[in-house]
């Protein structure tokens, strides 16, 4: 798998597998193939986010 940096587009089928339904509403669902480089990612996006938030308007995550 290649190193991301972030989390990719969707249409990265290296990283995202699909799960459909079809259960009336026919939905799409996109699931990481990796879920612990995908928590770290997500970990690391949050704390970017945080670092450009004034005190008062940051969140505990």
């Amino acid at each position: 798998m290649s190193q991301y940096t972030e989390i990719p587009d969707t249409s990265d089928s290296n990283y995202w597998e699909l799960k459909v339904k079809n259960n009336g509403d026919r939905s799409t669902t996109f699931i990481p193939r990796d879920k612990e480089l995908h928590h770290a990612l997500k970990v690391k996006a949050w704390k970017v986010i945080q670092s450009g938030q004034t005190k008062r308007t940051r969140t505990k995550a």
